[in-house]
């Protein structure tokens, strides 16, 4: 089998892959009428339609890294001709966006590389980029897709809201967004990421999650980063509310409003992509 997609879509999680939430994968089995094969080196079925590719690429940096290489350096899918679409789930500083609000990545950071002193961190000094622009034209023509849809909202995402002090509606937006292997929530350890953009000469970021690094420096080495979209759903605040405690607050999550508004973008980002 050989497939020669025009958009190949990345959702990070089957529902099997988190505990029994909410599945990134399965919403688009309502969208498009796929097959399915398997492939070596991918952790789940590789579905497909004569135009879309979906690739479930796992949670975290190493399994996205070999998913994307696998489909990057294999024989059953060409991406000479693809866009790749990262689709799913991330935090937001409360500042940037609100639950249920959606970002297109303009920027992609890798947290995880650094030099830890103590309590003090700075920069890697090997000779490594780990800051990644994304093509602009893209990021414009993606949020725009975006933006001819209306997103939802929910009862649970308005009443953790309340904790914030925070009466916004879902929005699209464009910002940063910083991959990571670890899932971290806190005023402490987001004021240290906050200290990483700063250093790395960015203002802040939009959305935090834990497969794009992997995804950018993958599809870098095969020459396809110029050909890269990621749309976020934000599904949590990435702190605790004024006076609150992160150990409670970690569970405060609208993870299916963000799924759902993550997908709905993703596919007029998608369908924007099949017009060309």
């Amino acid at each position: 089998m050989f497939l020669d997609p025009a958009v190949v879509v990345l959702p990070a999680f089957a529902q099997e892959d988190n505990a029994g939430e909410a599945s990134e994968v399965a919403p688009w089995f309502d969208v498009y009428d796929f097959g399915s094969t398997e492939v070596d080196g991918l952790a789940q079925p590789l579905y497909y339609t004569d135009d879309v590719v979906l690739a479930a690429t796992g949670i975290g940096k190493a399994p996205t890294a070999t998913t994307v290489a696998t489909l990057a350096a294999g024989d059953t899918v060409s991406l000479a001709d693809a866009t790749m679409v990262t689709v799913g789930i991330a935090g937001a500083p409360p500042s940037v966006g609100t639950l249920g609000s959606v970002f297109v990545a303009d920027t992609v950071v890798d947290w995880d590389p650094k030099m830890r002193l103590d309590d003090e961190f700075e920069l890697p000094r090997w000779n490594a980029e780990y800051v990644w622009e994304l093509d602009p034209d893209l990021v414009e023509r993606a949020a725009a897709a975006a933006r001819t849809i209306d997103l939802t909202d929910s009862e649970r995402a308005r009443t953790i809201r309340a904790q914030y002090d925070d009466d916004r509606d879902p929005s699209v937006g464009v910002g940063p967004t910083i991959g990571s292997d670890e899932l971290y929530h806190g005023r402490k350890i987001t004021a240290e990421v906050q200290r990483l953009c700063e250093l790395y000469g960015l203002d802040g970021y939009a959305t935090t999650e834990m497969e794009s690094a992997a995804t950018a420096v993958a599809l870098e080495r095969f020459g396809l980063l110029d050909r890269y979209v990621s749309v976020r759903g934000v599904s949590n605040f990435d702190r605790e509310p004024p006076g609150g405690d992160p150990t409670e607050s970690i569970d405060g999550l609208a993870f299916d409003l963000g799924v759902e508004n993550a997908v709905t973008a993703g596919r007029a980002v998608v369908e924007s992509l099949l017009d060309d």
